[in-house]
């Protein structure tokens, strides 16, 4: 090889490198966010509950009930034994 392609080869295996690392970085940004929405749902959902806990019994249904409407995949419904819609 001629010393301008040694030098290519090496710079081109650096940037396939530098673009593997990007790869990752990006892979790793993006389970974060997913951990973070988890995260953040489990909270706000843990608050509504510990919020309904203390409101009247007919509030509570009622509370409920709204955010039941909500839930619209049969998978989800069936897991919380709600009604079909």
């Amino acid at each position: 090889m001629t010393k301008y392609a040694d030098q290519i080869a090496k710079v081109e295996e650096k940037l396939e490198q530098q673009r593997q690392r990007l790869r990752n970085l990006k892979a790793q940004e993006t389970k974060q966010e997913r951990k973070d929405d988890t995260r953040r749902k489990i909270l706000y959902g843990a608050a509504f509950l510990s919020l309904i806990d203390d409101l009247p019994e007919e509030r509570q249904k009622a509370s409920l009930d709204k955010v039941q409407q909500r839930i619209r995949a049969a998978k989800d419904r069936a897991f919380l034994d709600l009604p079909p819609l």
